[in-house]
């Protein structure tokens, strides 16, 4: 019997935009990347192709700080009938005739994530919506979110943090379709256990106050395991 988990390169862009907003809303660079080894502190990996972003040649590798606060996060398959009301979700989504909108990808995030990323925002070249679950009906959602800066009617941007007061801050609802083609994934937290060798990992990427590379969050597909 097989078991892992799994993510998408499109699914890594709306996971890591909860992940990788750093305190004053920035979106970090991320590094996709297998793990050459990990001891708790130190996390080494070796860049994937075109997964560095420029910043290790083929065959370098990479080295981070893991902090104690970092997040670790893998992924399940789930279906639209797992959202419930209340729940802090997100969607990749194309906006169609008249503004609908109808999702690419969803996400239900865990409660540790509530409130991160939260907003309506281009990354990647999608737009993307990370909000609490208003209403849930067959093949649609409606998702209530914190946005900044609102374009006429539209809230638009990322939520600040809870600690960042502004008075740009507005609030919208997004009602989306979501097609029996549109895949579900649900966020799981996990802990530094998951961070094996040879495990592929996005890794969000900050520097600390001398200039070195830490991590606040990573993704990470497990290897296939076969008992």
């Amino acid at each position: 019997m097989k078991a892992g988990f799994g993510f998408g390169l499109a699914g890594a862009a709306v996971m890591l935009a909860a992940l990788s907003v750093a305190a004053s809303g920035q979106v970090l660079p991320r590094v996709k990347a297998r793990v050459v080894s990990f001891d708790g502190t130190t996390l080494v990996v070796a860049p994937l192709p075109a997964g560095s972003g420029g910043e290790a040649k083929p065959g370098e590798t990479m080295r981070f700080t893991v902090l104690p606060e970092t997040r670790y996060v893998a992924t399940r398959k789930a279906a639209l009938t797992d959202i419930k009301v209340g729940d802090f979700a997100g969607a990749a989504v194309r906006a169609g005739s008249g503004g609908r909108l109808k999702a690419e990808e969803i996400f239900l995030y865990p409660e540790a994530l509530r409130g991160t990323g939260e907003g309506r925002f281009t990354e990647k070249g999608r737009l993307m919506i990370n909000g609490t679950v208003s209403a849930v009906a067959p093949g649609q959602m409606t998702l209530h979110y914190r946005g900044l800066a609102p374009n006429g009617k539209l809230c638009e941007g990322r939520a600040p943090p809870p600690a960042i007061a502004s008075r740009l801050t507005c609030t919208g609802d997004a009602v989306i379709s979501a097609g029996d083609s549109a895949p579900v994934t649900a966020l799981t937290v996990g802990d530094a256990s998951m961070v094996v060798p040879d495990a592929v990992v996005t890794v969000s990427v900050a520097k600390n106050s001398e200039g070195a590379k830490v991590t606040p969050g990573l993704i990470v597909e497990k290897p296939v395991v076969t008992p």
